[in-house]
């Protein structure tokens, strides 16, 4: 056990290494759009489309997260100091016996909400008996259905009623799914404050855009293309949380934002794996959160997290709108079904 776990974290480290690598230059503009010439960056067309749209977000995902942490352009070398950091954070997350107060607790209500569709004809009931326990939950939840994510008319939405009405049950249940999860990724900590911010912000985004992508490719899944695209944002949310407690713990010695930002791509994925499993979600979520091939689930978290970050790359304006579309479409992922996402995307500004 002690010799696997060694070899899984060594993985993972060089995994991190790898990114850092990559840091040392910055990602163009240019690397975001489709590629014209042999020389330039391109995701390669020969592999299926699931891969190249998961290599596609996680370099834009990258860049994203190098504003985040306000990472220098040319990666630093990590001194020694960093290096037993890096080393830690990475053997308190993989640990047989992890500290719990790094990893997230179930919201209470989780459960009754995966329940509360199983039957349609109470559904609406189920959902609203849901939100009117806690009024915080329920003032969350309309704000989000009158955001310009989800608004579709004029008219605002003042009650749950109206809301399951405008919304319908499934886009509602997502909402609720979101609302109760946000809590967790409000910022509290004074070293890059900006990061869990900048993370909320993609996760509200991508998880509208892959219910909206599951709509159009497998509309049964609409809410669980939601649903792991939250608990997908928890790993990094999750590894920035243990990072810089390590920190604390050396106060001499200073975060490293190039550190934090290899840290957070190296580790991030397999946490939310974890707590997945830890919370006990279906197999299809944990499936998709280990980039299976074969499920499809697995496309959805991908367009999601590439478009969530794509449109908030367009707003910090380092892409234009017209380069997001064209690296969506690169990856071969259809216009006729990426354009309106990434209308509504962009138009939420």
């Amino acid at each position: 056990m002690i010799w696997a776990a060694a070899v899984l974290i060594a993985c993972l480290l060089a995994l991190g290494m790898w990114v850092v690598v990559r840091l040392r230059t910055p990602i163009p503009t240019a690397a975001l759009t489709p590629s014209r010439t042999p020389t330039q960056s391109k995701v390669p067309i020969a592999v299926p489309q699931s891969s190249r749209a998961e290599l596609a977000n996680n370099l834009v995902t990258e860049r994203l997260w190098k504003l985040a942490f306000a990472a220098p352009a040319e990666a630093q070398m990590f001194e020694p100091a960093q290096a037993k950091i890096r080393d830690a954070v990475a053997a308190a997350l993989q640990s047989d016996s992890p500290d719990p107060k790094y990893f997230p607790r179930r919201p209470t209500l989780m459960p009754q909400l995966m329940r509360a569709v199983d039957d349609q004809r109470t559904a609406t009931d189920k959902l609203s008996r849901i939100i009117a326990h806690d009024p915080v939950l329920t003032s969350d939840v309309l704000r989000l259905a009158n955001s310009a994510l989800y608004r579709t008319s004029p008219v605002p939405i003042e009650t749950i009623q109206r809301a399951i009405v405008v919304l319908g049950v499934d886009a509602l249940r997502g909402l609720v799914a979101t609302a109760m999860l946000q809590p967790v990724f409000r910022a509290t900590r004074t070293n890059f404050p900006r990061f869990p911010r900048t993370l909320w912000e993609r996760t509200e985004r991508a998880a509208r855009a892959a219910e909206m992508y599951a709509i159009k490719t497998q509309p049964q899944d609409r809410f669980e293309a939601q649903l792991v695209i939250l608990l997908s944002a928890l790993g990094p949310l999750v590894v920035y949380g243990a990072a810089l407690d390590m920190y604390a713990r050396h106060p001499e010695v200073v975060p490293n934002p190039t550190l934090m930002v290899a840290l957070t791509a190296a580790l991030g994925p397999q946490v939310s794996m974890r707590i997945a499993r830890n919370w006990e979600t279906s197999p299809r979520l944990v499936a998709a959160i280990e980039r299976s091939s074969v499920e499809e689930l697995t496309m959805a978290l991908c367009v999601g997290e590439l478009l969530g970050s794509l449109s908030l790359l367009k707003t910090q304006n380092v892409i234009t709108s017209d380069e997001g579309l064209a690296t969506a479409n690169d990856v071969g992922l259809p216009d006729a079904i990426i354009a309106p996402i990434w209308e509504r995307l962009t138009t939420a500004e």
